[in-house]
């Protein structure tokens, strides 16, 4: 992935600050960058660090792990590194030895990764070390990522009254409300997403492929330098009823609806839009109505997103909303039918992951946090599937819309898409 000069090693020392004053006497935190996995054959899926790693540490570097502990009321922190190794270099390129490593990263003490156990083992036998924190944002302590848990079972087996803790709270409390830096890098991925989709919208015709209508969002990301932040979401007709629809092979036909769900990233730092729209740029009068009607959602729910507001409220604005219109317009009989046809929360916090941590049914919005608003209806028997999401930032008194520059009311998309 292409760095950008606004997440610098400075961000990433101030992240790790925050965490040592939170540690206690006698506790560290180990935290590992992950591995890359095989896919096929000597094939290797693409490595993706680990969020909370990266957002510690600022490497993106496989098989690295980062170590902080407090000592005697003293914070300290290590980087493992693998050691060189010239073979595999001439594969993957070369990694920073570790000097280089430690002025990268601003980590003094850089370690091979087979200096671990041995530092561990020290730590926790002279008594200094008695709790480990691990990163488990997994649901159960069985699905923690390898080697996290192996290490996990192993220092228990050797060590059985060392307290094993979970720090994925900290760093969703941490992670909820944004600096600076990272407003500044979804910003950038919010700006590319907004030209990819528009360029995409502008060459959709009936006829063409749902993957070749994604390839032009793909030549707009890629032209920018940014990553996608998510397997892009390319449905016409029925297949838009489906939520994670992926495939995006099928033929665009004259009258469908299309639907996408999609966003770049920088800096791992997401966009996540959804539109739909008429393939040959006109609505059908029951596609219009349809669309009006989740717009209506998702307009109130806009104008209810300021600080102090709680996020699952927003959800139930635009079901409401959604609700009433479907009663007025005779598609229901009464609003709690609505379930039939809202299939999804109309939203998420939004970060180094499309779905970021921090979800939590009492959270009260905060400036600068940021998270997405997606209310959707879905008709399969009509082949009419219609969601509407944009990436918002609670400001002072309300939020900003980052992706609003996309064409969303009726009378914009059809004067886009016939221009």
């Amino acid at each position: 992935m292409r760095r950008s000069k606004m997440l610098d090693r400075q961000f990433h020392i101030s992240r790790r600050e925050k965490f040592l004053e939170f540690l206690k006497d006698g506790q560290a935190g180990i935290f590992f960058a992950g591995s890359t996995k095989m896919m096929a054959g000597d094939e290797e899926y693409p490595f993706s660090v680990n969020r909370n790693f990266f957002y510690l540490t600022g490497c993106e570097e496989p098989d690295t792990v980062y170590l902080a502990y407090r000592q005697k009321g003293a914070g300290k922190e290590v980087l493992f590194i693998r050691r060189p190794d010239p073979r595999l270099e001439r594969y993957e390129g070369p990694r920073p030895g570790k000097a280089e490593a430690g002025q990268k990263y601003g980590i003094a003490e850089v370690c091979f990764l087979d200096e671990l156990s041995g530092r561990l083992a020290e730590l926790i036998s002279c008594g200094g070390v008695g709790t480990l924190l691990f990163d488990q944002e997994e649901g159960t302590w069985q699905d923690m990522a390898e080697p996290v848990r192996q290490t996990a079972d192993r220092l228990k087996k050797d060590w059985p009254r060392l307290a094993v803790e979970n720090a994925a709270p900290w760093f969703a409390r941490m992670r909820r409300v944004k600096q600076p830096e990272e407003i500044a890098a979804h910003r950038i991925a919010c700006r590319t997403t907004v030209e990819a989709v528009r360029y995409m919208m502008a060459h959709t015709r009936p006829e063409m492929t749902e993957g070749q209508m994604e390839a032009y969002f793909d030549f707009i990301v890629k032209s920018r330098g940014c990553g996608h932040a998510f397997a892009t979401v390319a449905a016409t007709g029925k297949n838009a009823c489906i939520l994670h629809y992926s495939a995006n092979r099928d033929k665009i036909k004259e009258g469908d609806l299309v639907l996408v769900d999609l966003g770049a990233s920088w800096e791992y730092y997401c966009a996540d839009v959804s539109r739909t729209f008429p393939a040959n740029g006109k609505f059908t009068p029951r596609q219009r109505l349809l669309y009006e009607i989740v717009l209506a959602g998702l307009t109130a729910a806009l104008e209810a997103a300021k600080p102090g507001q709680r996020k699952d409220e927003l959800q139930l604005i635009s079901k409401r909303v959604m609700a009433d219109e479907l009663v007025k317009a005779g598609i229901l009989s009464a609003p709690e039918e609505i379930e039939k046809y809202y299939l999804h929360g109309s939203g998420h916090f939004i970060g180094l992951y499309t779905h970021d941590v921090g979800e939590d049914p009492e959270n009260l919005l905060q400036k600068n946090m940021m998270f997405t608003l997606e209310p959707g209806l879905y008709f399969p028997e009509e082949g009419i599937g219609i969601r509407i999401e944009d990436t918002l930032l609670v400001t002072e008194d309300g939020c900003e819309v980052l992706t609003a520059d996309i064409p969303k009311t009726v009378e914009e998309i059809e004067a886009f898409m016939q221009s």
